[in-house]
């Protein structure tokens, strides 16, 4: 199960990332984004794992990310820490992120849940000033997740 709750954080870590990039459209004025992801663990150790996430951002378009995630225990409910690198045209946009897994359903999926920040970045990422919520799923059968991230993008 640890495999599982390792995607799930990625995920939501992800999402966090995509927010970011999607802020560099924003200028100065605050605006609202949706970021839409789903990605894959591509390496794990312990209570630490790599993801890479395919994302869409309602500001700023295709992207993709990848994410360094913590998590804090082993059982579901699982609480993790995360920092994402989302990709796109015009630099790479950073976030930090806190999210919850939660427990799993009897079909072995769990709602993500938790929030983030903007940390930076590259291009015109670079002064982006962010906040978001992250809401999702992870199945534990496919290993799967679906995140998407809502809040405010300025800079």
């Amino acid at each position: 199960m640890r495999y599982t709750r390792v995607g799930v954080l990625v995920t939501a870590l992800i999402a966090a990332g995509a927010l970011t990039a999607s802020q560099a459209l924003a200028g100065k004025t605050k605006r609202h984004q949706k970021v839409v992801t789903v990605g894959i663990v591509l390496t794990r150790s312990g209570n630490s794992a790599v993801s890479l996430y395919k994302v869409h951002s309602s500001l700023y378009g295709q992207g993709a990310a990848i994410q360094h995630a913590k998590l804090k225990n082993s059982n579901f409910p699982i609480h993790g820490t995360d920092t994402v690198t989302t990709y796109y045209a015009d630099g790479a946009a950073a976030t930090k992120d806190t999210f919850t897994v939660g427990t799993l359903n009897a079909s072995g999926i769990g709602a993500i849940t938790g929030s983030g920040r903007c940390t930076g970045g590259t291009g015109i990422h670079k002064h982006q000033r962010c906040t978001y919520k992250l809401t999702g799923t992870y199945n534990a059968k496919t290993t799967i997740s679906h995140v998407t991230a809502t809040g405010t993008v300025t800079g």
